[in-house]
C-alpha cells in the first residue's frame, strides 16, 4: 500500500474576522435588495476567521483578472514552498529524492504551471514526474492523493509530493451579481498543503496507509459546482442543491465503496471530510448516522481558515495527525466533492 509519511500546510499573513467581511460585503451589496438580504448567511456560515494573501481593503479596490491571477503566480508560488518545505522536513526527506511532484488548484491560472517553477526553488531532480492538476475543485486535494496512490502502487520503492494551493481571495469580485457571489466571500479563504506519500518501501510505524482508494464522477450533475469564467474573472457556481445529492446519490457509492473494505461508514473511527458548507456537514451527520463528532475536524478548518476547497481536506489531515488523536489500527474516511459532479474517497489505515 501507499503511505502517506508527513502532512504540512502554509497559511497568508493577513487575518479576515468574519464580522469585519460581513460589514464589507453588506455595503458592496447595499444598492442591491436582492443580494444585500443574503448577507445573513456570513453569521449561519461556521466560519470566525480566514487568511488572506493580501490585506482586506486590496480586495475592494478595481482589479482586472490579469492583475488578480498574476498575484495568484507570485503569492501562491511562495505559500507552497512554504508548505512543500515543512512537508519534506518533517519526513527528514530531500528534495531530490521525490519521483513524482502532483500540484492540484483550481483558483489561478499559470504557465509553466506553478510546479514547474517550484522545481528549481526545492532542488529537485529536473527528471521529476509532474503532473498539475486543474478543475478537480474542492475534490482536488484527495483527488491528487488518489492519483499518487495510483502511481506507487506499481512503484514502492518511489515517492510522491502532493501540493494543493488555493487563493480563493483572488476570485472575489467588488462588482457582485448573483447570490453565489454573496455566499463565495462567505465561505472561502486562501492556503496551501502539502502531503508526502510514499510506496510500501517507506511505510514507517507512524505514516498512514492509503488501504483503499475511489473516484465516481456522475454526469448528470455537473450543474451543481464550478466555475463561470467572464471577462470579470471566475465566478463561483454552486448550487443549493448539493446536500440533497449527498443523501439520494451520493450515499450509495460511499457505503459501498467502505463496504468493499470490510466495514460500514458510521464504524470508522476517524472522518476527513471535505466541509463544503455547513448543510453538508449536517448531512455527512444524518445521512450516515454520524454523531456531532464525526465533522469535528471539518467544523475546526471552517470556523479557524473557512473553505479551503481543494486544500481543506489536507489542513484537516494534518490536523488530525498533529492532534496526536490517531492510534495504530485505527480507520478512516476521507472524502471530497468536487465540479463534475465527482467525488474522491480514500480509506485510510493506521
Amino acid at each position: 500500500m501507499p503511505h502517506i509519511l508527513s502532512t504540512a500546510t502554509a497559511i497568508p499573513p493577513h487575518r479576515l474576522d468574519q464580522s469585519y467581511a460581513r460589514d464589507g460585503m453588506a455595503r458592496l451589496c447595499s444598492g442591491h435588495p436582492h443580494l444585500a438580504r443574503l448577507i445573513s448567511v456570513f453569521d449561519r456560515s461556521g466560519v470566525e476567521t480566514r487568511h488572506l494573501i493580501h490585506p482586506p481593503d486590496w480586495y475592494v479596490q478595481e482589479r482586472g483578472f490579469d492583475e488578480r491571477n498574476r498575484e495568484y503566480a507570485v503569492r501562491g508560488l511562495e505559500l507552497i514552498e512554504q508548505a512543500a518545505r515543512t512537508c519534506l522536513e518533517r519526513a527528514s526527506t530531500a528534495p531530490d529524492e521525490i519521483d513524482h511532484l502532483l500540484f492540484v488548484t483550481t483558483t489561478g491560472l499559470a504557465t509553466p504551471s506553478l510546479d514547474a517553477l517550484l522545481v528549481p526553488r526545492l532542488g529537485m531532480r529536473t527528471n521529476v514526474r509532474r503532473s498539475p492538476l486543474f478543475g478537480l475543485g474542492c475534490a482536488g486535494g484527495a483527488g491528487a492523493l488518489v492519483r499518487a496512490g495510483d502511481v506507487l502502487r506499481r512503484s514502492p520503492d518511489e515517492r510522491a509530493l502532493v501540493i494543493s494551493l488555493e487563493l480563493c481571495s483572488l476570485v472575489f469580485s467588488p462588482n457582485p451579481r448573483t447570490a453565489t457571489d454573496v455566499v463565495g466571500v462567505a465561505l472561502f479563504g486562501d492556503g496551501a498543503a502539502a502531503a508526502l506519500v510514499g510506496g510500501d518501501d517507506h511505510a514507517t510505524q507512524s505514516s498512514i496507509a492509503i488501504a483503499r482508494t475511489g473516484t465516481r464522477l456522475f454526469p448528470e450533475a455537473k450543474h451543481l459546482m464550478g466555475w463561470d469564467f467572464t471577462s470579470d474573472g471566475m465566478r463561483l457556481i454552486l448550487s443549493r442543491d448539493v446536500p440533497a445529492f449527498v443523501t439520494n446519490r451520493l450515499a450509495p457509492v460511499v457505503r459501498e465503496f467502505v463496504s468493499t473494505h470490510g466495514t460500514s461508514v458510521d464504524a470508522l473511527d476517524h472522518y476527513v471530510l471535505h466541509p463544503g458548507g455547513p448543510k453538508v456537514m449536517e448531512t455527512y451527520c444524518s445521512t450516515f448516522g454520524l454523531a456531532d463528532e464525526a465533522v469535528s475536524l471539518a467544523r475546526e478548518c471552517m470556523r479557524e481558515y473557512g473553505n479551503l476547497s481543494s486544500a481543506a481536506v489536507l489542513f484537516m489531515l494534518n490536523d488530525l495527525v498533529t492532534s496526536g488523536k490517531p492510534k495504530s489500527g485505527d480507520t478512516g474516511l476521507m472524502i471530497a466533492l468536487g465540479p463534475g459532479f465527482a467525488c474522491e474517497m480514500l480509506m485510510l489505515q493506521w
